[in-house]
């Protein structure tokens, strides 16, 4: 074989070399992207559910600190900035109102979370977020109600007219007892009595501040004195306007007052309550002291008097002086003026972590 041949092919070993080396460097460039795209889809999957995590945790934050029936205007937006891992934006919106139907007030809870603690591989990609929501009802606290009008400290009811009545004048209960007084402790006719038992005050147990009456009525008076129970929006001689009473709030006097005014919502009096006039009132009267009625006076709802016989102060009985007076039981509103006294929960199969974000 001559020399020239030999020198030919010694030669194609360097094409063949550099051949060989660019395959592997294809397949260092494969293996690289591939481990970098890998690493990113896992990043972006634990940077997922980071995002998931901070929307949760605003979320459940959000309704451990509701105490009272969220109000507008909606939305109530609110902001946590130091969760674990990241930020959330919490959005509150009403769907129904309760004062205006029968039944509870309905909302959703949108919580979108920011996780930012994830890795972020360039300057452009934006930190994760993750939105989640509930719907939630707001749940009327109970109210223990002995009749459509109860005194502790008795009523003495002057005169034939009027009624106090235990047969709901919305129609969606059945009927009560008109009257619950301590044995006793009702002097005067007692045809006006209309409900469940018709002509006859009940019994509540015996009377004073010493007797059983006052533990059959299961109102927490001292914490509505303390303001920690049923607080009040507003504080006489603050009084709302009639647009505000549509709201039907709650309003609280402190000490002796003449009605002023027809109202809705609850009225909440700590000493003597004067009526005169052809008021009017709608919801629940809480009162301290006794009930002086005078005139054609009009309530629907429930009246509770003589409260302060439970925290060990003698009242005298509450007076239905003659007119035509009428002391209705109605749990429609009843249902209005208590309907911001609960709690919220969420609604059953009413959560998901799809809802729509931009």
């Amino acid at each position: 074989m001559s020399v020239s041949a030999r020198l030919d092919r010694r030669g194609a070993a360097l094409p063949l070399t550099v051949l060989l080396l660019a395959l592997m460097g294809v397949a260092v460039a494969i293996t690289y992207n591939r481990l970098s795209s890998e690493r990113r889809i896992t990043g972006d999957s634990r940077a997922q559910l980071g995002a998931f995590a901070v929307a949760q945790s605003g979320l459940n934050r959000f309704l451990s600190t509701i105490n009272g029936k969220p109000t507008g205007p909606y939305p109530v937006t609110t902001m946590y900035t130091d969760l674990p891992g990241g930020t959330a934006q919490v959005d509150l919106r009403m769907l129904r109102e309760s004062t205006t139907t029968l039944l509870p007030a309905l909302y959703v809870i949108t919580s979108r979370g920011r996780y930012t603690a994830a890795k972020r591989f360039d300057a452009l990609s934006p930190a994760a977020e993750r939105t989640v929501a509930t719907y939630a009802l707001w749940t009327p606290a109970p109210f223990d109600l002995n009749a459509g009008f109860t005194s502790i400290s008795g009523i003495t009811k002057n005169g034939g007219s009027g009624a106090l009545s235990g047969v709901d004048n919305c129609g969606a209960q059945a009927s009560i007892p008109g009257v619950a007084v301590p044995n006793g402790g009702y002097i005067g006719d007692v045809t006006v009595i209309n409900g469940n038992p018709d002509d006859t005050p009940v019994g509540i147990g015996t009377g004073g501040v010493g007797g059983t009456a006052k533990d059959e009525v299961d109102i927490d008076w001292a914490g509505i004195l303390a303001g920690t129970y049923l607080p009040a929006a507003y504080v006489y001689p603050s009084w709302p306007t009639a647009a505000q009473m549509n709201n039907w709030p709650i309003t609280r006097v402190n000490g002796d007052l003449t009605l002023p005014n027809d109202g809705k919502g609850i009225l909440i009096v700590t000493g003597n309550l004067i009526i005169s006039g052809g008021r009017q009132w709608e919801g629940l009267i809480l009162v301290g002291g006794a009930i002086t009625s005078n005139g054609n006076n009009t309530f629907y709802g429930a009246t509770v008097s003589g409260l302060n016989v439970k925290i060990g102060v003698a009242v005298p009985a509450s007076t239905i002086a003659n007119g035509n007076k009428t002391y209705q039981y109605d749990s429609c509103a009843l249902s209005r003026a208590l309907g911001k006294v609960g709690s919220i929960q969420r609604v059953r199969n009413g959560w998901n972590d799809m809802w729509s974000s931009y």
